[in-house]
């Protein structure tokens, strides 16, 4: 260490009482004691000032008598120390000794590389990775022999060849170092993976897994299409006889699983992202594929989905040594690499003809394990999220459902035949397997239910020629196997799935819903009653729009259901609430008359839920949703605003820290059934819930429960302003202003605007803009001050779309009013919001704000152009501009010098803008999703994908917006009054190629550069 480290007075004394401190430290760090804990941590900050430090960690590390916990302790500081160390990096916190000497240094390099010969696996890899933090600074120029090091290992023992293996992958390439190590590693690689009777299967698998990393390498550093061509091919030629050979070898049901499935994630590789390379190989690897999967199929389901066979795998005590885990990992990669074939353009052609084989062999590993079933049998929440959501597990199953909606989405109608091929085989062995007494009959039946449903789009459309009926008969006959929850509950669902076909008459849909009805009976299982609940749900999501007997034949049956589903109620968890919560919502939707009939047993139900499920977002998403459906029924508002409007107030009264998180939902709750409300509001909104908002606003420091306080009031204005100006003689005015000033106060975080502040602004204004008098200057004022020095862009959006609403609405009020209001510093407010504006129209996001903002400055170019409106010409702007730098190569550095500040008028930057709205806008046109046409051969052979890139990061964010309904009815408001149409693309197009011909366009042309002027020139004045 430098003499700086060596003077900081933390440790004296010689360099074995240093290691010795460092030792005793260590092991504190290993202390379940919390004090003790933090004392380590702290007395080791002060440790790592000490000289030779590092070097005492690599000792510890080596030192193989000292215990495991310690040396992995001791690996975990020195990777840290060398990540803070070894280079200053201009950081002026590593400077005056902080950085490690070059001695120590030397050291540390040279004591590492023998952990890589450890005998413990744990102790090489995190060795390795603390080798290849060092080498991403030190290689090659600090530490030319790395590699000789690493070649050395390679031709050791197998512990060295891991670790060795290990550097190789967490190593960090750059372009002149693949190209020179890759010939040197690769055949290393080679010939350890092809080594079968010197190696174990672990050591060649990590062969294959450094292969792998190596492509990857390949893949983003060499960019040239013919140099990476000739590396990638001439490392194919002589590994692909190699990878198909062992991959082909019958080597037992052992160890080789893990090798095979490690060989099929590099092909998986190769077919997401590198297709032109491997698809010269298909020939060979498909047949192989294919022989496996049949071949693993057969004792999958007797180990794995029947268990009528002793499970012959062992249960290692690691991953890598469980055989059944590898057994398990082998499908799902076999899977997985199916899906990416069929997903490939280039690809999948190779397996069309095989279609209904594909399907077929699919729906076994999509039978349910009798894992599985226990599982679910213990815990219905797990029933709910692996059937309705996926679950969070990879398993079997979920991979084989993934590979029928590839093929669905890639073959479309064309898989129609093949799937009732399939299904055809596979009811005959049911059948058959049935006639047998085979107790385990019915799960094949489950597994085509299970993989119809991913074909079902497409099937509903009518166009497909699949024998609907036949196959609902097959189905409605499994409903007499009661024997069979899981049985009955799937043709239950896939019954209601199809239910809004002609081919239910009443008598047949009256004896599927009585047999859905009995099955939420409380003496059956849980699982068929979960089952009946989901089955309600497809008929009444499936019937939404049915009239006549159909509809009132399944009305009659809401009450019974309504029982069936509260007897399930007590006892249940939140994802088997949630799910009936949702049921009960479409209930209530279906009928007004149930609905006002019910909501004396629902609402203290929905109450209940909110209160104790208040954080959990996935239930009290269908809380509010019920509360939402409950509030749209006329007859079931005032009983629910009674009953609920109590328990919001008392919640929003509370004072203490640990009530904020309760209190943002209450106010979302209440929010919800303001805005289901309508004009009057009753007294116990108004006189009530109206001040305890203003006062839980008036009164938290909490940004969520400020936003969602807004959010409400926003509603309570929306609804009825009249009432909320009228409160106490015009005292709701100033509780309005309050709330309004509260969450634009600049000294408040910047997220207090960050829900809809523009949208409260706008509302305030447009609805109660009559009775407000000057108030609203000092609302616009805040609004200002607001805007100053934040960073969130939705926040500056939000406020930005304030002024963009009044200039579409009230254009000469808004700019007398921002001509004579000063800025922050000193300028017009004009001065200051067109700037903070211009600057990031270009990255706002949401159709609305987008289409708002771009109207308005239409709007307001227009009429500075028109009227030279000395407001408007007056107001400049600055931006960077960049010059001509001539013939010479234009690295950064050179960039930086010709580029320079200029000031512009602020109408040209307005003009500059909407010429990149224009392009954003007909961009958005051109950027559909492509088709992926099997002979399509164009672009590029390794394009992992079609789907079209969205242009802008704004085009990725908030595309669900709650409010979209009340955006649109304010948009085409807006729109009426400003002439243009809903496209505001071709309003663009026509406003620019307008101005082409008015007399100051060659004005403004002239501050255009090369890329704006070929817009105007091409795409405008020419289309």
């Amino acid at each position: 260490m430098s003499s700086g480290e060596s003077g900081v007075g933390v440790v004296r004394g010689s360099g074995d009482s240093v290691k010795q401190a460092i030792i005793e430290e260590l092991q504190n760090l290993l202390s379940s004691d919390t004090i003790v804990l933090q004392q380590a941590e702290k007395r080791n900050k002060q440790l790592q000032y000490t000289e030779g430090y590092g070097v005492y960690l690599a000792e510890i590390i080596m030192n193989q008598s000292h215990e495991l916990p310690l040396r992995q302790i001791a690996i975990i500081m020195l990777t840290r120390y060398v990540e803070n160390h070894w280079t200053d990096l201009d950081d002026p916190d590593k400077a005056g000794g902080g950085v490690a000497s070059e001695q120590a240094k030397r050291t540390i390099r040279n004591i590492l590389p023998n952990g890589l010969y450890d005998p413990n696996s744990k102790i090489r890899s995190s060795v390795a990775h603390t080798i290849s933090t060092i080498a991403a600074t030190d290689y090659p120029h600090c530490w030319a022999e790395l590699f000789d090091i690493i070649v050395k290992c390679l031709g050791g023992n197998e512990d060295s060849i891991h670790g060795a293996m290990q550097v190789l992958r967490d190593f960090t390439y750059d372009v002149a170092q693949i190209k020179e190590l890759g010939p040197v590693v690769i055949p290393e690689v080679y010939r350890i993976f092809d080594s079968e009777q010197n190696y174990s299967i672990k050591t060649r698998v990590s062969a294959i897994r450094t292969l792998k990393q190596l492509f990857m390498s390949i893949l983003t550093l060499i960019t040239d299409k013919q140099e990476q061509s000739s590396m990638m091919n001439s490392i194919l030629t002589n590994f692909m006889d190699k990878l198909v050979h062992y991959l082909s070898m019958n080597c037992g049901a052992g160890s080789s699983f893990l090798l095979r499935s490690e060989i099929i994630k590099v092909f998986t590789y190769l077919v997401n992202e590198m297709p032109r390379y491997i698809n010269p190989f298909m020939e060979r690897i498909l047949p192989i594929i294919w022989q496996l999967l049949t071949q693993i199929a057969e004792t999958y389901v007797k180990v794995s989905v029947n268990q009528t066979e002793p499970n012959p795998l062992a249960s290692g005590t690691n991953e890598e040594d469980d055989e059944q885990t590898n057994f398990q990992t082998l499908i799902i990669q076999i899977l997985e690499f199916i899906n990416c074939i069929v997903t490939c353009s280039k690809l999948r052609g190779t397996i069309k003809n095989v279609l209904a084989d594909l399907i077929y062999i699919t729906i076994v590993y999509i039978q349910l394990s009798e894992e599985q079933l226990e599982d679910w049998q213990e815990d219905p929440e797990k029933f709910v999220d692996d059937e309705d959501d996926g679950g969070v597990e990879l398993t079997v199953r979920m991979c084989g459902r993934d590979v029928l909606l590839a093929i669905n989405d890639e073959f479309g109608v064309k898989s129609i035949q093949p799937l009732q091929e399939a299904l055809g085989r596979h009811f005959s062995v049911a059948e058959a397997e049935k006639a047998a007494n085979n107790p385990n009959w019915w799960k094949i039946h489950e597994a085509c239910m299970d993989a119809v449903h991913s074909f079902r789009d497409i099937i509903l459309e009518g166009d497909s020629k699949f024998d609907l009926l036949n196959y609902l008969t097959i189905v409605r006959n499994l409903l007499v196997h009661q024997e069979s929850p899981h049985l009955v509950g799937h043709a239950l669902w896939t019954l209601s799935t199809y239910s809004k076909t002609d081919l239910y008459n009443p008598q047949m849909l009256a004896e599927i819903l009585d047999v859905t009805l009995c099955s939420l009976s409380p003496e059956k299982s849980h699982i068929l009653r979960i089952s009946a609940v989901r089955a309600l749900n497809g008929f009444l999501s499936a019937n939404e729009n049915a009239e006549g007997e159909r509809r009132a034949l399944l009305v009659s049956k809401l009450p019974g259901f309504l029982d069936g589903i509260l007897a399930l109620v007590p006892g249940c968890k939140a994802t088997v609430l949630a799910l009936l919560m949702e049921a009960l919502t479409m209930m209530v939707k279906f009928d007004a008359d149930f609905a006002y009939a019910a909501q004396p047993k629902i609402t203290p139900l929905t109450i209940a839920a909110f209160l104790k499920y208040a954080e959990d977002p996935y239930v009290l998403e269908n809380v509010q949703d019920l509360i939402k459906a409950l509030s749209q029924q006329k007859q079931c508002l005032g009983p629910l605003q009674e009953k609920f409007i109590p328990t919001i107030v008392s919640i929003l009264a509370l004072q203490s820290e640990q009530c904020s998180e309760k209190q943002d939902i209450a106010l979302d709750v209440l929010n919800t059934i303001v805005r289901n409300s309508e004009a009057p509001l009753p007294n116990a909104l108004i006189e009530t819930a109206f001040p305890a908002v203003v006062n839980c606003v008036m009164h938290t420091d909490d940004h969520t429960v400020m936003v969602a306080g807004g959010e409400c009031l926003r509603s309570f204005i929306n609804v009825s302003p009249e009432q909320i100006f009228s409160y106490k003689n015009g005292e709701g005015v100033n509780y309005v202003m309050q709330v309004a000033t509260v969450l634009l106060n600049p000294m408040n975080t910047e997220m207090t605007a960050g829900g809809q502040i523009g949208r409260l602004v706008i509302t305030i204004i447009t609805k109660m803009g009559n009775m407000l008098g000057q108030t609203v200057d000092m609302l616009l004022k805040a609004v200002i001050s607001k805007m100053q020095n934040l960073e969130c862009l939705k926040v500056i959006m939000n406020l930005v779309l304030i002024f963009a609403h009044l200039f579409l609405t009230q254009m000469d009020a808004v700019l007398n009013f921002l001509s004579t209001v000063p800025g922050p510093n000193g300028e017009p407010a004009l001065q200051f919001v067109l700037t903070n504006w211009l600057s990031r129209q270009n990255s706002f996001f949401g159709a609305y704000e987008r289409k708002v903002t771009t109207m308005a400055l239409c709007k307001l170019f227009e009429y500075g152009v028109a009227t030279q409106d000395n407001r408007l010409t007056t107001i400049t702007y600055k931006e960077m501009v960049q010059e001509p730098s001539g013939n010479r190569v234009c690295t950064r550095s050179v960039a930086s010098n010709y580029q320079k500040w200029v000031t512009i008028p602020a109408l040209v930057k307005i003009f500059k803008v909407l010429i990149s709205e224009y392009e954003h806008f007909q961009e958005s046109k051109i950027d559909a999703p492509l088709t992926d046409s099997e002979d399509d051969v164009s672009g590029d052979d390794d394009a992992p994908g079609t789907s079209a890139k969205p242009r802008y990061v704004s085009d990725l964010c908030f595309e669900i917006d709650e409010d979209e309904v009340e955006d649109e009815q304010i948009l085409q408001d807006l729109l009426k009054e400003s002439n243009y149409t809903s496209d505001i693309g071709e309003n663009l197009h026509k406003f620019l190629g307008n101005f082409t011909q008015n007399e100051h366009f060659p004005t403004f042309f002239e501050h255009l550069d090369e890329g704006e002027r070929l817009i105007m020139l091409n795409k405008v004045q020419l289309k």
